[in-house]
């Protein structure tokens, strides 16, 4: 319980003492009263009547609030035996409607008793100071007029005092206003005081001593027929707030469903609008809302917070990489422009503020609108940082999921400045709760057709598990081998040629049966085989799909792998009855900087043939495949065309990079990207390079190159990646090592870490690699960096001066 839970709650204990003390002196001092000047013993008769009638109370539909028609015997008590024993028998009618609810907790028990003794002390108070009437059984016969008055005093004192302690109590024990409260909950249930006052009236007045019996029987038919009149209204209103209710779940769902589609077009955050619902709703409780239309309000908008985001391009959305200046304005757009969205819906309660400022700071630095403190939203604030938790832990094209513990460290480092300290202190009392959980159901299966419609299709586009360094090294080989191979290859070497090379490269990493390569054609919408080697090859050449149909038209279409997936949906009735037939596939886009070319579909006969490393792996290399693709469906379109793919011969892992260093304007001169150098060596022993080595593969993306000189050094060329994303590298390399090693870049560490990046530490390879020496101090243990700088000086240049 938070502090300010425990302080409401006591207040509420403290209170209900109070009250409880208050009504039990009053219910002391009518005892005492009869005791000295006892009624005629009519009135117990008439107090169980009263205790009897309160039994049978009407519920307020979708109110804590419920009419009785004790009140009118209540009322004839006062007018014909006095104020003391009418407080004596609303005591024991609140305590046996508590027992009758089951509300049999001390405290309930205790207040039920008590406060309708005190609202029935002070409202006989008020009727006695008012009225020069004296107790009716007495024989004394008055007017309408001289009883009605009094008695209407006598009602309304006893309705606010009834429903306004009452009020009270709802109020200290959840949060609310008991002004909100009170209008919501008895307000609307004031005529039935009023009205079992006059009823009171009529019947004390016409009574004589000893007609008591006859008076009530002759009232009982109207007492009856309003209270079953009371009950079937009560009935039907029941009926039309449960069609209400079902209409509001079916509404609800249909928002979902719309959230989900939002949701679905960034597939690289799935689930995210789901789990941020679940966790600002725990979260708002636990800071305190208890507002039924701010927590309505928070419910939609967590669905609906990134609905601006279908006003903003893919490739801004999805962008693998740090956003321009002018792509993080157009990003920041989605909130006012989705606010702007909703506000057509009409919302019964506050979305369109949530929506519009959940990405305003705390300290005012935020967006759109610039609001500062108490003026954010409650609800806004509440989103803002489960939104960035759950940012954080999920995948991202350009960065890994942090750790729990990460991830709260840096909500706690934006306390004060992005988000409310109170918001910020409540989340981390329940971040254990939140990451022991199983957030939400799955999406309805109509968004399968996101993922081929197939139930087995695991589309690999937002998961990425760390790959180990001997497997990245195994690529890079992989890689280097295939530019030998190609920058051997006959200049006007068409489609046959071109692909037979790449194909041994692509099945030495995952081997399979038959492999085809796929030419996208968006003049036919469509994707069309134009090479295939392996078994049953002859029967696809000629295969044909439409953009998004079928695996390999759906990976070309949406940019994403497949893996082990159903091979009929590329392959159809081609393989029916054909033993043994394909039932795995791993499917790789090929894109290329002038656009998507085509994919490479790997298809094998066993279930669950691929390893998702296998993937990586193959993602890996799949750019210079891609530009080989890409180079022979030229040729073979313009056999004169000369290609402009050439690598010098020289290239093994521990080697390679010389050779590399010649056509650097490959990878840098493209404009708005960059590139890093990271070069690590080891000064210890072997174990220390074991650790290294394991730190950097955590610490690094699958898209990174990791070349292994020799075994105490590495060398990893990291494309798209700023000075920034370099330090953040190098320091969860120096988190990653083991307590007992010492990290970099204390000079006691067995390690040397540096980093180098364009266009800032210069414009080519070579000069990345010379800055990352220099900045590597001192003589380096191995010869690694100054032996790559002079193969580079000694290789011929094919790209120009550096």
């Amino acid at each position: 319980m938070n502090q300010v839970s425990r302080r409401r709650s006591g207040l509420h204990h403290a209170y209900v003492a109070l009250v409880l003390v208050l009504g039990v002196a009053a219910l002391v001092h009518s005892l005492h009263s009869l005791a000295v000047t006892p009624p005629p013993s009519a009135w117990i008769g008439l107090g169980l009547i009263t205790v009897a009638a309160g039994a049978f109370t009407i519920k307020m539909p979708s109110l804590n609030a419920a009419l009785s028609i004790s009140e009118t015997f209540l009322f004839i008590t006062v007018l014909f035996f006095g104020p003391a024993p009418a407080v004596v028998v609303v005591a024991l009618d609140g305590l046996t409607v508590s027992l009758l609810h089951r509300r049999r907790e001390l405290r309930h028990a205790a207040f039920n008793l008590s406060e309708p003794a005190l609202s029935m002390w002070v409202a006989s108070a008020a009727f006695t100071s008012v009225s020069s009437v004296g107790p009716l059984w007495m024989g004394s016969h008055h007017s309408i007029g001289d009883v009605g008055v009094p008695a209407l005093v006598l009602s309304g004192v006893y309705f606010l005092m009834n429903s306004g302690l009452n009020a009270i109590a709802v109020a200290t024990e959840s949060g609310g206003s008991p002004i909100s409260i009170w209008r919501k909950l008895f307000l609307g249930v004031s005529m039935n005081y009023f009205g079992g006052g006059s009823i009171a009236v009529l019947v004390a007045v016409n009574m004589r001593s000893g007609e008591l019996v006859s008076s009530l029987v002759a009232i009982a038919p109207l007492i009856v027929v309003s209270y079953f009149t009371f009950t079937t209204s009560m009935g039907r209103l029941e009926d039309e707030n449960r069609h209400l209710a079902d209409v509001n779940r079916l509404y609800l769902r249909m928002v979902e469903t719309l959230a989900l589609a939002v949701d679905a077009k960034d597939q690289l955050t799935h689930g995210h609008i789901r789990r941020v619902q679940a966790y600002a709703l725990q979260l708002a409780r636990r800071v305190g809302v208890t507002d039924s239309q701010v927590l309505q309000a928070l419910e939609a908008a967590a669905l609906l917070h990134d609905m601006g985001k279908l006003a903003i391009p893919e490739h801004v959305l999805n962008k693998p990489g740090k956003l321009t200046a002018d792509e993080y304005e157009r990003m920041k757009q989605h909130a006012p422009i989705g606010a702007d969205m909703l506000a057509a819906v009409g919302f019964p309660y506050p979305v369109v503020p949530v929506v519009r400022h959940h990405h305003e700071n705390w300290d005012g630095s935020g967006y759109p609108d610039g609001l500062q403190g108490d003026a954010i939203p409650i609800g806004a604030r509440v989103l803002a940082v489960v939104d960035c938790y759950d940012a954080l832990r999920s995948h991202r094209p350009y960065r890994r999921s942090v750790s729990p513990d990460e991830a709260i460290a840096i909500i706690r480092e934006r306390r004060g400045s992005m988000y409310d300290p109170t918001v910020v202190d409540a989340f981390q009392a329940i971040q254990a709760t939140i990451e022991s959980e199983d957030v939400g159901e799955r999406p309805p299966t109509v968004f399968d057709s996101f993922s081929l419609a197939a139930h087995n299709v695991d589309v690999l586009a937002r998961t990425s598990s760390a790959l180990p360094v001997e497997l990245r090294v195994a690529a890079t080989d992989a890689l280097l081998r295939l530019y030998e191979q190609l920058s051997a290859l006959d200049p006007a070497a068409g489609i046959d040629q071109t692909c037979d090379i790449v194909s041994r490269s692509l099945l030495r990493l995952a081997p399979a049966g038959l492999l085809v390569f796929y030419k996208r054609d968006d003049v036919a919408d469509e994707v069309a085989a134009v090479y295939a080697s392996g078994y049953m090859e002859a029967v696809v050449r000629d295969v044909r799909m439409r953009l998004g149909h079928g695996i390999s038209g759906w990976v070309a279409a949406n940019g994403h792998s497949v893996i082990n997936a159903d091979c009929a949906l590329d392959l159809g009735h081609r393989i029916d009855g054909v033993e043994p037939q394909f039932r795995s596939v791993l499917s790789i886009p090929l894109g290329h900087p002038s656009g998507a070319v085509g994919v490479v579909t790997l298809y094998a006969s066993q279930p669950q043939a691929f390893r998702e490393e296998q993937r990586q792996a193959i993602d890996l290399i799949a750019g210079p495949v891609a530009e080989a693709f890409a180079r022979a469906l030229k040729v073979s379109a313009d056999p004169i065309a000369a290609p402009a793919f050439a690598l010098p011969p020289e290239s093994r892992n521990g080697q390679t990079l010389s050779a590399l260093l010649e056509q650097d304007h490959r990878t840098i001169d493209q404009p708005g990207r960059s590139l890093g150098v990271l070069c690590v060596e080891n000064l210890g022993d072997a174990r220390v390079g074991i650790h290294a080595t394991a730190a950097v593969s955590r610490a690094t993306r699958v898209a990174d190159l990791i070349f292994r000189p020799n075994e105490r050094s590495l060398v990893v060329l990291m494309p798209d990646c700023d000075a920034a994303a370099g330090q953040m590298v190098i320091e969860r390399i120096a988190a990653a090592l083991p307590p007992d090693v010492v990290p970099p870049p204390l000079e006691s560490s067995p390690l040397r870490v540096a980093f180098a990046c364009s266009p800032h530490d210069g414009e080519s390879l070579r000069r990345l690699l010379d800055v990352a020496q220099r900045r590597l101090g001192g003589a380096p243990a191995t010869p690694l960096v100054a032996s790559l700088a002079a193969a580079a000086v000694a290789a011929p240049s094919a790209g120009g001066s550096s």
